[in-house]
């Protein structure tokens, strides 16, 4: 500080009415001050997170077990009343959206109408002679993060000669105890078809299984020898965050008459369906390889090959491979290890997508069926990878070259493409301009439909000569009609408070909480946001 800083705090009458700086009671104010502005912000982090995925069209949310939201998010799998009603009881709310929509030039909407069970244009049938074809087999899961990101295995598949090719997905069926719901059977599932041309970084959309019959999508066509990636896609709308929390936690351990601690009958069945999940070619045995996906999904790290030897050696294996009986057994050794505290097991079930009540809620299994005429293809699991990247970049293609483009109003630069199946409506945002954009969608309109953000108003920031994903739509109950209208629109830069010399720079809600605790003047309240760390910006005046 300067010596005019000092002096001028020195000299507030309203502060030091005796002319002296009373060091011990600034120091408590400002502990005290410092204490509530975490408070403050804490809270206003709290109430705004929606706030803040709107702004920047982020997927995340707190989970409701943990946090609860301000506003509650009805289910995706569950059709309310209300939601039936969302376009006939808008009142003042659609009046309002769409006189603030045309304040905008920059704007562009698309409405889609779709009936029930709506699949007649797009119905998958399966080559005549097909089940003389080679066949193989691979399954896989979709597992969603805490961040509401989604993770999946991806894979490698050989064609070792120009054939034609009948390629599905579908969920995996589990033997669900009676009485279980299977949340994941509603789930929608695609594949993308990539081919290597000269490395694994460059690779070229083939095709992906846009066809459905029911819950399995698939692709028929011919393609070339060569090496190729399928990477598994889910849209998001159905496999989500859940709100219900869980009445009572299932019990996963007990001790017999003996003291000797085993598995509950419950637990082990779910045990069974994780093993099922996880034997990703389906003989019945686990490898090293296909442990090893479990490992890193579980707890991060891979079992190398000396842990691999004894667990061979304690548990029962054939062929070199775990058995579904071995894989009980590590478990249990497991839950003895900690003298029956069932933590360490919670982990493992959770990060499988299981709640407290053993119901697979945040994962989807799935199974891959590759039919070949002339070759047997080949087909393995080589990692498991967040759904984005390299899938990001198929969808825009997908979409961009399958989709209805519409222009943004007097925005020429600015691209909304729009492709729309039975199943579901994805849009994507192209930015030709040399700037970001951020652009405002709105689906308050929408009837009976769900999108993967899990907002009716949100926004997107477009980097620059690129193209994203906006949004994917789904209906919420498939048994009756849904209408998706999305509205798009990029308003106005905002002028920046800085840019003239005496401007006013309003504090925010943070800041005006130091203000009114410290009861002081300008020149004092400019030193408390340097010691803050939260310096006035140049030629700015406090706004009174």
């Amino acid at each position: 500080m300067t010596r005019e800083e000092v002096n001028a705090i020195v000299n507030l009458a309203d502060v030091n009415a005796d002319g002296k700086f009373d060091y011990i009671k600034f120091c408590k104010l400002y502990l005290t001050t410092n204490e509530q502005c975490l408070k403050t912000a804490l809270e206003k982090l709290e109430v705004d997170s929606k706030l803040k995925r709107q702004h920047f069209g982020s997927h995340i949310e707190a989970s409701p077990e943990r946090e609860p939201s301000p506003v509650p998010k009805p289910s995706p799998r569950i059709m309310r009343r209300s939601d039936e009603d969302t376009f006939t009881n808008k009142g003042d709310t659609r009046s309002s959206l769409l006189a603030t929509t045309r304040k905008f030039k920059t704007s562009v909407s698309f409405t889609v109408t779709m009936g029930a069970n709506s699949n007649r244009n797009s119905k998958l049938t399966e080559p005549n002679s097909v089940k003389e074809w080679q066949c193989v087999q691979s399954k896989g899961c979709f597992f969603l993060e805490e961040d509401g990101e989604i993770v999946s295995h991806q894979y490698r598949m050989q064609i070792a000669q120009r054939c034609m090719v009948y390629l599905t997905i579908k969920p995996l069926n589990l033997s669900q105890a009676e009485g279980k719901p299977s949340p994941w059977l509603s789930v929608d599932t695609a594949l993308y078809i990539l081919k290597e041309n000269e490395s694994q970084a460059n690779l070229q959309l083939m095709c992906f299984t846009e066809l459905q019959n029911r819950e399995v999508f698939g692709w028929t066509g011919e393609l070339a020898p060569g090496m190729y990636w399928l990477i598994p896609s889910t849209t998001g709308c159905r496999l989500r965050k859940e709100g219900q929390a869980v009445a009572e936690e299932a019990q996963l351990v007990y001790r017999d008459e003996t003291g000797g601690l085993l598995l509950t009958q419950e637990f082990r069945s779910t045990l069974s369906d994780i093993f099922e999940v996880i034997d990703l070619d389906g003989n019945g045995l686990l490898s090293l390889e296909e442990y090893n996906f479990f490992e890193l999904r579980t707890s991060g790290e891979k079992c190398d090959e000396d842990a691999w030897a004894v667990c061979r050696e304690n548990f029962d294996t054939k062929k070199n491979e775990l058995t579904r009986r071995g894989f009980m057994d590590l478990n249990l050794m497991e839950a003895n290890d900690r003298e029956g505290d069932p933590r360490d097991l919670w982990v493992t079930l959770h990060a499988m997508g299981y709640n407290k009540a053993l119901e697979l809620t945040e994962a989807c299994p799935f199974v891959i069926d590759v039919y070949a005429d002339k070759c047997k293809p080949r087909i393995k699991a080589v990692h498991m990878e967040a759904c984005s990247g390299q899938l990001e970049k198929a969808v825009c293609k997908s979409v961009l070259s399958k989709g209805d483009a519409k222009v943004m109003d007097g925005y020429e630069d600015i691209i909304v493409h729009t492709y729309t199946c039975d199943t579901w409506i994805t849009s994507v945002i192209e930015n030709k301009s040399d700037n970001k954009a951020i652009i405002h969608i709105s689906n308050e309109l929408s009837r009976n439909c769900v999108n993967n953000r899990g907002l009716n108003i949100f926004a997107v920031e477009v980097a620059p000569k690129s193209a994203m994903v906006c949004q994917h739509v789904m209906p919420l109950n498939g048994q009756q009609e849904w209408m998706s209208h999305s509205w798009s629109w990029c308003p106005p830069a905002w002028p920046c408070s800085c840019s003239s010399p005496g401007t006013a720079f309003p504090p925010s809600p943070t800041l005006a909480v130091v203000r009114q605790a410290a009861k002081i003047g300008a020149t004092a309240w400019s030193w408390i946001l340097s010691i803050l760390g939260r310096g006035l910006p140049a030629q700015c005046t406090i706004a009174q």
